[in-house]
Order: structure tokens, then C-alpha cells, then sequence
């Protein structure tokens, strides 16, 4: 890229960016419990003031629109921002990732906060409005980018017209936390309770605890067969789930790797009693639970699996997980990396 050019504003004291690509926001008006609308103006005002360009609005109309929207708004030449809550990034990837094949992105993207519990932005501690769109005017200034790992998922498409009979193979992309039992349940509750806002998955959690049941799990790790009686799995690619859960504490998302977690611990009491320590990550120390870095995982069974992808849900039929290094770039400095 050019070296960017400064001129200076008469409105401010602080030389202007001037860039000369392209600028794009996708984002969700009903994020941020309705605010998602008045953060976009606010970020587009933001910017132009900074570097002295518009920001192309791209509102999403659905949850369907999101893919489009991303597809819609990517311009190799220019500089594209996604806003929403952790959801909402997932699906724009997803999108961008369908548009190229699923070839790793070569197209930088910025991230800006607008959900109830932005997880994956608390790796890089940006995760409120104002130091995310710091973070990014700063790391497009001085063309920073930080490498980011996913998780890559194939499942066969479960239908409701054919519930016994998989369908064709999809592909899924999940960057922050892919999971199974709990993790799935309790994400399904938590989306019905957003108007509680950050709290929604930690109630979500105490209410999903007294009510699981452990399954069996017939499971390939690193190629290697292992089975479990779990009442959760969590495989992450960054630290924190459901806003401040430190689920991963080890694993970085430029790590090279998954970080598998599975859970067989059969007490409801002691389920309960272990949810606090979620918040400092001391959770893997508990007994009966596994924690290991993997690289491909996969699940076998003859019903369809209820999943979690970055906080949203599917259905499907033996999904396989592998890590793909370095998929896509986050307008984001490595020094901010926690």
C-alpha cells in the first residue's frame, strides 16, 4: 500500500489521515439493544473526521442479510468494518469466506463492538465502542494487522422435512468458540434473553446448569478415537465465551490452534459451584475435565448435533473441526494482543 499522506483539519488540532481507499460498515441496527443504528452514524462521523472520507453504511435487514451484506460491501481496495455482537461477525466472515471460496481472506477487516457480550474483541481488551474504533483508526494509520486462526467446520446439512437423512456437505467458519451440549443450550436461552443485555449468558448459565444431561461422545482428536460421557464441549480459537468467560485461558487466536474443553463432571451442585471460576479461567483445574490444544476434531453419531458457532446455532450430522492458521487479517496492532 502507499505511504498514507497527512494534511491538517481546521475543525481539530491533529493532522488528518488521508486515505485513499474505500471505506465500508456492515452492521446490525437492533445490536447494542437498539443502539446499532446511532453507533454506525457515530462511527462513520468518527471517521470521516479522522481520516476525511465517507464510510459506505450497509444496515442488515435480517439475520439472512448478514452474508449478503458482507459480500455486498467487500471491495479488495478498500477498507471494510464489520459492527455487531460476536453473531454478526461470524456470519459477515462466513460470507466473505462463501465469496472466496474459503480461501484464506486476503482482504483486512476491522471489527467494532455493538453486541451484548463482544467475547472475542476482550482478547485484544477492545471490546467497548470507543477503544475498538481507536484501535482500528490506529492500526490503518500505521498498516498494522494481526493474523487470525479459525476453526473450519464440515457437517452434512441436517433437514426438517428429512430429519433421519443427512444432506449435503456444508462448510462453517467459527472464530471465537465452536461447542456442544451446554455450550449449545445455553446459547439458544441466552439469545431469547438479550433484553438482559451483558447478563444474558451468565443467566443463561445458572438456569442451563440444573437442567443438563451428559451424553456420549464418540469423538477423534488429533486423528486419535476418544470418547466421553460429556455434558459439555468448547473448542475455541480465543479466550473468553458469553462476554467475560474465560473459557481458553491458554490459547491465543494466532496460535496455530484449537483449544479443546470437555467436561464429564456428573453433579449438577458441583457444575454450579465451578460456574464462578469460569470468570478467571481456574475451571480446568476441576476434576473431570479435559483441556488440550488440537488442531482437527471430529464427532460421529446417528442423531444430528445441536452446535454453537460464535454464539449463534445449527443442526447437522457428524461435524469435523480443523484449525486453519492465519484465515483472515483484523485491522488490529499485535501489541494489543492480552
Amino acid at each position: 500500500m502507499d505511504k498514507p499522506e497527512f494534511a491538517e483539519n481546521s475543525a481539530s488540532s491533529y493532522p488528518v489521515f488521508m486515505s485513499p481507499q474505500k471505506a465500508s460498515l456492515v452492521y446490525n441496527p437492533g445490536s447494542g439493544r437498539g443502539q446499532g443504528e446511532k453507533n454506525a452514524q457515530r462511527f462513520a462521523e468518527d471517521w470521516q473526521s479522522r481520516f476525511g472520507t465517507e464510510v459506505t453504511l450497509r444496515p442488515t435487514k435480517s439475520y439472512e442479510d448478514i452474508r449478503v451484506a458482507s459480500k455486498e460491501t467487500f471491495d479488495p481496495n478498500g477498507i471494510q468494518i464489520l459492527m455487531g455482537g460476536d453473531g454478526t461477525f461470524s456470519e459477515c466472515l462466513q460470507g466473505l469466506a462463501e465469496l472466496n471460496n474459503f480461501e484464506p481472506l486476503q482482504t483486512p477487516v476491522g471489527l467494532l463492538p455493538g453486541g451484548s457480550g463482544n467475547s472475542f474483541l476482550r482478547d485484544f481488551d477492545a471490546h467497548t465502542y470507543e477503544v475498538a474504533r481507536d484501535a482500528i483508526f490506529e492500526a490503518v494509520e500505521n498498516q498494522e494487522t494481526t493474523p487470525i486462526d479459525v476453526g473450519l467446520c464440515s457437517y452434512q446439512e441436517y433437514k426438517n422435512s428429512e430429519p433421519s437423512k443427512p444432506g449435503q456437505t456444508l462448510q462453517r467458519l467459527s472464530f471465537n468458540i465452536w461447542g456442544l451440549g451446554l455450550i449449545a443450550d445455553i446459547a439458544a436461552l441466552a439469545i431469547k434473553m438479550r433484553f438482559l443485555g451483558g447478563l444474558n449468558y451468565t443467566v443463561a448459565t445458572l438456569i442451563k446448569l440444573f437442567v443438563h444431561r451428559p451424553t456420549s461422545l464418540k469423538t477423534l482428536l488429533n486423528g486419535k478415537a476418544r470418547n466421553f460421557k460429556s455434558n459439555m464441549v468448547c473448542i475455541s480459537n480465543s479466550r473468553y465465551t458469553g462476554g467475560a468467560m474465560e473459557m481458553a485461558p491458554p490459547v491465543r487466536v494466532n496460535d496455530g490452534k484449537l483449544f479443546f474443553v470437555c467436561s464429564e463432571i456428573r453433579s449438577r451442585l458441583k457444575l454450579f459451584g465451578l460456574f464462578p471460576s469460569i470468570f478467571s479461567g481456574k475451571h480446568l483445574q476441576a476434576d473431570d475435565m479435559t483441556a488440550e490444544f488440537i488442531e482437527t476434531a471430529s464427532f460421529e453419531a446417528q442423531e444430528p448435533f445441536f452446535f454453537n458457532v460464535d454464539g449463534e446455532l445449527d443442526w447437522g450430522f457428524n461435524p469435523q473441526l480443523r484449525v486453519q492458521p492465519g484465515y483472515f487479517k483484523l485491522w488490529m496492532s499485535p501489541k494489543r494482543l492480552k
